[in-house]
């Protein structure tokens, strides 16, 4: 099941997407735990961690949809964010809170089906799989979701995570293989990059959380066509 906020002053409104959102859970096999949201304030007294899609409304009176979309930001980096506006202008602007989509009003059905899909499919990648990794230390279990990237230095597979850095031996081909499916992909021979951790390219660099990494010659158009595929919803 997939937990969806709407947040729009507009009663009609919310009304309006819970209907779409109903009905795309009927054709699609899907399964929603809607909640509405009338004041923007009252929304972000929840935790964001419980959502994985909101879908806000840009002009709300006191605190408007962008200000929220900040402070959602703040506190959960990788919720689906999809603004429903009719000032088509504020687009531009999404961009810095990392905005999947902005669907115009009056809302149809089939643009709201297909955003829809293209969250569900990033939240399907995102999801992450188990890696155990052994190192001299011990032996961890770590959900790839975790992993900012996979660097392969003097024979050592190094992981660098939420929870640090992971010293462990191994093939980044064989990690590739594993990770089939989710947003990894390689920037050079020697990277292996989570996409949800890219904050940026920079000249020849990918900056993937705190760090910089190059991005080889060889490697940079794919990588920037896989990169703009994950941006793009997939």
């Amino acid at each position: 099941m997939l937990h969806i906020a709407v947040v729009d002053d507009e009663q009609e409104q919310r009304s309006l997407l819970e209907e779409l959102l109903h009905r795309f859970e009927r054709e699609n096999g899907q399964s929603f735990g809607i909640s509405q949201f009338g004041d923007a304030g009252a929304f972000l007294r929840q935790d964001p961690g419980i959502f994985d899609i909101v879908l806000l409304d840009i002009q709300m009176p006191g605190l408007d949809g962008m200000s929220v979309a900040r402070q959602l930001r703040e506190k959960n980096r990788h919720l689906v964010l999809i603004f429903i506006t009719n000032m088509a202008q504020f687009a531009i602007e999404g961009y810095a809170v990392d905005a999947m989509d902005f669907i115009l009003k009056p809302v149809s059905y089939y643009r709201l089906a297909a955003s829809l899909t293209k969250a569900r499919s990033r939240l399907l990648t995102e999801q992450g799989v188990p890696l155990l990794l052994h190192t001299k230390d011990g032996t961890y279990r770590l959900d790839s979701a975790r992993v900012h990237y996979i660097e392969m230095l003097n024979h050592h597979t190094i992981f660098h995570t939420t929870d640090g850095i992971f010293d462990t031996t191994g093939s980044l081909k064989k990690l590739e293989e594993q990770l089939t499916g989710q947003s990894f992909t390689r920037c050079n021979n020697g990277y292996l990059v989570n996409l949800r951790y890219v904050r940026g390219v920079e000249g020849s660099d990918v900056v993937a959380g705190d760090d910089r990494l190059l991005i080889s010659r060889t490697r940079r158009k794919a990588f920037l066509q896989r990169l703009s595929e994950y941006f793009g919803g997939q």
